[in-house]
């Protein structure tokens, strides 16, 4: 833990292809029971207890279970209320470890700092005063989670737009201490191989602790059968209609860029990775749950994949806010094949929800 605060430093056609295949979709009731993806730690499937022990087996530290959910905690905050991927997360935590050892309790009184990255003005304001921005000045986890996305969509927000979308977790760790703790890489205080290595270990145990999918965009278990409760739902209508042909067919955002527009909804032609449509300017965007839209899932959330992401089509939204999906390119299911799932209250309120126009 250091004594000093310094500054802040500065992708032909594909209607033929599709309608060669047989959309395997069956409506109606019937008996079928829907099985919803549980993941804890708001998109982060490992608990506190598997995190500690890998992180210790991999590192030789010890680290406790309460330490652990606290950097869960922190990570789920950056993934889904900012939409940082697992990497970007994990180059955060690699630094938050060195501030603090994921201690959001850790003070340091020679340089007036405090909490999970050690922000200054705690009892002194020799390293300026950070601290000023929260909403109490109290060693309590989620003052400090409503800190740090305070800074990150204020006055620190070139780190969300540096660290954010960052494919490799060593740099994220780099550029987190850089921009956001004030360190200069050069700085011995920057403790880069350690940061570097921690970061990769955390990456690799967040990882592997998300389930496994198919190649793109998986996120979990669908059925191909509307789950009994939910009404009279459409199908998908076959068509690969105008300006789907930039997506490769088959692809979660290819089937819902199509069912957006048979139902009369239009989506750009290039809304990037299943992750990256909640990013798309020019589009209202809510963690609000809110049929006929494109739901949106971060890296690595509720079991989507770590680099892509994963968008699906809201299709219902029930009364205790719990919705059901409909989405391509999922495990156990066909290609090319639409699939449904429910997905529950508390999974559905961290989800992003993108009106389309």
């Amino acid at each position: 833990m250091k004594a000093l605060k310094r500054g802040l430093i500065g992708a032909g056609t594909l209607s033929a292809l599709f309608l060669s295949f047989m959309l395997l979709v069956m409506v109606g009731g019937g008996t079928v029971s829907s099985k919803t993806y549980s993941a804890t730690s708001g998109g982060i499937s490992i608990s506190a207890a598997s995190f500690t022990q890998k992180f210790t087996e991999k590192t030789g530290h010890q680290l406790s279970e309460e330490k652990a959910q606290t950097a869960l905690d922190f990570a789920s905050r950056l993934m889904n209320q900012h939409h940082f991927t697992l990497q970007g997360a994990s180059g955060s935590l690699a630094v938050a470890y060195r501030e603090c050892g994921f201690d959001y309790k850790a003070v340091n009184p020679s340089g007036g700092v405090a909490g999970f990255y050690q922000w200054s003005g705690w009892s002194s304001t020799i390293n300026g005063d950070r601290w000023a921005q929260a909403k109490e000045k109290k060693l309590e986890k989620n003052i400090q989670l409503d800190l740090m996305s305070t800074e990150l969509t204020s006055s620190y927000a070139q780190v969300t737009e540096k660290v954010a979308s960052s494919m490799d977790p060593k740099q994220a760790a780099r550029d987190w201490s850089q921009y956001y703790e004030g360190v200069a890489i050069s700085d011995s205080q920057t403790k880069v191989s350690d940061i570097e290595q921690w970061a990769e270990i955390i990456y690799d145990i967040l990882k592997d602790g998300q389930a496994t999918f198919n190649q793109d965009n998986n996120t979990g278990a669908s059925l191909t059968a509307i789950p009994e409760g939910w009404g009279h739902i459409s199908q998908y209508d076959g068509h690969a209609y105008e300006g789907s042909n930039s997506y490769p067919a088959g692809q979660c955002t290819w089937y819902v860029y199509n069912r957006a527009k048979q139902l009369g909804i239009q989506f750009d032609s290039y809304m990037g990775d299943g992750s990256q449509w909640a990013q798309k300017a020019g589009y209202s965007v809510s963690h609000t749950p809110k049929k006929h839209t494109a739901v949106s899932f971060v890296q690595g959330q509720a079991g989507s994949d770590p680099t892509y992401g994963h968008v699906a089509f809201c299709e219902e939204v029930k009364s205790d806010g719990s919705i059901l999906i409909s989405e391509m390119n999922v495990i156990g299911v066909p290609a090319m094949t639409v699939a449904y799932r429910v997905i529950d209250t508390n999974t559905a309120k961290q989800l992003w929800y993108v009106d389309g126009h």
